[in-house]
């Protein structure tokens, strides 16, 4: 029996060492105490989450409004973060 993408499924599972699929090219550190993560590119958008200082996350390389993209509905102010060493943040 054939399962279709199996192929491929194994050969990711083969190699641990390989970068996952959704590693981000961008990644960066918080520079501040606490960090708030907002809903949207603007200081007054809603709070959906926090980041403590040195932690990492992936993001993008959109900067709107002084707020850079991590994802979907999740914004940090851009002058708190920097890019890892290595990592292309635009």
């Amino acid at each position: 029996m054939y399962v279709l993408g199996k192929d491929k499924q194994d050969a990711n599972s083969a190699n641990p060492a390989a970068p996952a699929a959704s590693a981000s090219a961008c990644r960066v550190a918080v520079t501040a105490d606490v960090l708030n993560v907002r809903a949207s590119p603007d200081a007054k958008a809603q709070i959906v989450g926090k980041f403590q200082r040195n932690a990492e996350a992936d993001a993008e390389e959109v900067v709107q409004n002084g707020f850079r993209k991590l994802a979907e509905g999740r914004w940090v102010a851009n002058d708190f973060v920097k890019p890892l060493q290595g990592r292309d943040c635009g």
